[in-house]
This record gives C-alpha cells, structure tokens and sequence, in this order.
C-alpha cells in the first residue's frame, strides 16, 4: 500500500475545519444539498457519549430513493417537516472512528472500522441511520 493510504487507514492525521454533507430538506433531487450541491459544516467534538467518525463508504440504495421521492412522508420519518428538521440519506456505511468520547473508551478506539447496523430500536419506534438519525452522506459526524 502507499504511504498516503496507509496515513488515512491510521485515522493518525489533521482533522479538516469543515466537513461536507448532503442534506435532505424535502421530497426530490430539488431537496438534496443547498442548490444542488453539499453544504460545509464544521468537524464537530464528540460529547462523553459520542465517537466521531469519518465515513469511508456509503451506498445508495432502493430505500434512499423512497426517501429522496417521499420526504418527509416516508414512515420512517413519521411526518417530520424536512425543511425545517432536514435528515441526511446513506443508511449503508463504513466507518473509521477518528475520536472517542471518555464515556465509551473501554469500548471503541480510535481507527477502529466498522459497518453501521441502520435499523434500531429507541423507546420502541422503528428508527434508522439515515431515517431519524442523519446517514452517512457526510464525510465526518458524531454518532452516539
């Protein structure tokens, strides 16, 4: 392998300011981004329960494209005004975990890959990384 992969498989690098992503504000291709492209946001610090993460991979699959045509009206979504609380598509992601907050130190570290189990429990309803939780069209998140 080459140097510069093997230094961004090691997760062992500057972190950029800003971190782009694909927002969803509603029904449509029209919907996706901020004028048809992603929007910058910045890198954010994990809380004591939260990894941040960079994304590696994301598919796309047949159930972003019933959200991108629904919106806000998919089930999973349960009616949320997407204009108002946007969601972020990608469900089928790896990942390399960049920091760990204290609380969950024992657990994960820093490189570690994983994929992202997106369908989940929480307080008994159906939600979803990429539904409820925004996904992975973003290149580095917090996720709890």
């Amino acid at each position: 392998m080459g140097d510069k992969f093997s230094h961004y498989q090691s997760a062992n690098h500057p972190l950029p300011r800003q971190s782009y992503a694909w927002n969803l504000y509603g029904a449509g291709l029209d919907n996706l981004g901020n004028n048809g492209q992603p929007e910058p946001f910045s890198v954010p610090e994990p809380t004591d329960d939260q990894l941040l993460v960079r994304i590696d991979a994301v598919s796309i699959c047949f159930s972003d494209v019933k959200i991108l045509k629904q919106g806000g009206s998919h089930p999973k979504l349960y009616n949320r005004d997407l204009a108002v609380e946007p969601t972020r598509l990608g469900h089928e992601v790896s990942l390399t975990i960049i920091k760990v907050g204290s609380n969950l130190a024992g657990r994960y570290s820093t490189g570690q890959r994983l994929a992202v189990q997106p369908d989940i429990y929480q307080k008994g309803l159906s939600t979803a990384y990429g539904y409820t939780i925004p996904g992975g069209l973003v290149q580095y998140h917090c996720i709890g």
